[in-house]
């Protein structure tokens, strides 16, 4: 209860200056669950080491990339790569400024940007982030909230969601529509949004100057067979539409996106997200190939690592004209008595 609604508040404040004299001998045992919390958050910060980098602790081996300090600061540099290419875009739902969503789920936030910068943008709204490692910055926006979660557990939700978001996740579940799709829908409100903003893990190229059996499309191959045996897809972009309309969402819509890995675009806006992107991408390789690479094929860190040069050396080549397509794809929760599609089959 607000101070300005109890009764009681000048006799509640009067106590500051009161003195207690029974007999306060008597130990209070604390409630044990305090320190176990202490234990738990303690435990998360506890970090694996394997192969020169950290690894989140909550669930540990549930995902094959880091979490250390560079990592951090590509995952920052990736936001504004991909806000970029969608036109200075956080989401594209179609979000009333005027009654912005109450609640905002932001599912494997990663360093929070997102997050941050849709609360700053909703200042009315609850936006909550949720991830494996607590790597988000302390200073942040006082409507947004950061939680250690593993999103493919069952969600125990109280309230509902007006809107639900994800982003350069491929990679990170077992099974998309089940764990994140199915459990999304059921979160939401009705008339709710859920959006998923997701890099297909292939390369395009439209004029045949990437060579489908050079470094780059050999290393994503392996990468994606490597992943699939990890049992965490990369893979989740292209499926996007299917699985929202199969879940049960309705109005679904698909945006693709062309992004660049490296410079070579003659448009200056496209040619400057490539720059972007290329190093960017190329910063993250070591993270994202050496668990897998080492787990699946049996590499050392020293191998996977040369390995990547080459790969490297084709993703500054702005002789390549290479890509990645990016899906954007949103629905919504019809609401209570609609019918759809989906209903009438």
């Amino acid at each position: 209860m607000p101070a300005g609604d109890n009764p009681n508040r000048n006799s509640l404040l009067d106590l500051k200056n009161f003195q207690f004299t029974f007999d306060c001998s008597n130990f209070i045992e604390p409630d044990a669950s305090d320190d176990d919390s202490r234990s738990l958050s303690d435990s998360v910060l506890d970090y694996p080491h394997e192969f020169g980098r950290t690894y989140h602790a909550y669930r540990a081996g549930s995902y094959a990339y880091p979490n250390d300090i560079p990592e951090q600061e590509r995952l920052a540099f990736q936001g504004p790569i991909i806000k970029k290419l969608f036109g200075d875009r956080l989401y594209f739902a179609p979000l009333s400024q005027t009654r912005p969503p109450q609640s905002i789920l932001d599912v494997a936030t990663g360093v929070g940007d997102w997050a941050i910068e849709m609360g700053d943008l909703f200042p009315s709204s609850e936006v909550i982030g949720t991830d494996l490692s607590p790597i988000q910055p302390d200073m942040v926006p006082p409507n947004v909230n950061f939680y250690v979660e593993d999103s493919s557990d069952p969600w125990e939700c109280t309230d509902k969601f007006g809107y639900i978001h994800t982003r350069l996740t491929a990679g990170s579940w077992c099974n998309f529509e089940k764990e994140i799709a199915e459990q999304a829908f059921q979160a939401l409100q009705p008339g709710g949004w859920l959006e998923s903003q997701e890099v297909e893990a292939v390369f395009g190229c439209d004029d045949g100057t990437l060579d489908p059996g050079g470094p780059m499309c050999t290393w994503l191959h392996e990468m994606r067979v490597a992943a699939e045996d990890f049992q965490r897809p990369a893979i989740l972009g292209s499926t996007l539409k299917e699985v929202f309309e199969r879940v049960g969402f309705v109005d679904v819509q698909q945006r693709i996106f062309k992004l660049p890995m490296s410079e070579w675009p003659k448009d200056e806006r496209l040619k400057e997200i490539g720059r972007m992107w290329g190093a960017n991408f190329s910063q993250g390789l070591n993270g994202f190939s050496v668990q897998l690479m080492n787990r699946v094929f049996g590499r050392t860190p020293a191998e996977i690592e040369l390995s990547l040069v080459k790969i490297r050396e084709e993703l500054a080549n702005p002789q390549i004209h290479a890509y990645m397509p990016v899906f954007v794809v949103w629905g919504r929760k019809p609401f209570a008595g609609e019918r759809t599609d989906a209903m009438m089959t």
